[in-house]
Formats: C-alpha cells, sequence, structure tokens
C-alpha cells in the first residue's frame, strides 16, 4: 500500500541540468518576491503611521 518511489535514478527523457537550472531559478524568484512584498508592506506601514 505504500509504495514510494525515492529512486534517484532520471530517466533519459529528463535533463536533469535544466531541471535544476529552472529549479534555482524558481528559489531565487520566490526569496526576491518575498523580499520584495516585505518592502512594500514596511513601506505601507511607515506611510501609514509615519
Amino acid at each position: 500500500m505504500t509504495d514510494t518511489n525515492d529512486s534517484q535514478d532520471w530517466g533519459d527523457e529528463m535533463d536533469r541540468p535544466e531541471h535544476e537550472k529552472t529549479y534555482e531559478a524558481f528559489l531565487d524568484f520566490s526569496k526576491w518576491g518575498l523580499i520584495g512584498i516585505a518592502v512594500i508592506l514596511i513601506m505601507l506601514l511607515l506611510f501609514v503611521y509615519g
């Protein structure tokens, strides 16, 4: 019932370097997006209560 696939095997159709590059881009976008949102919220806080 708990048949999990923990294999690290990559098939021939998978392009591992491209996958890793895309994942790194996703992490960078997420990081900078979160920083941008935090800056906007801080600026709104300063504008309203400052």
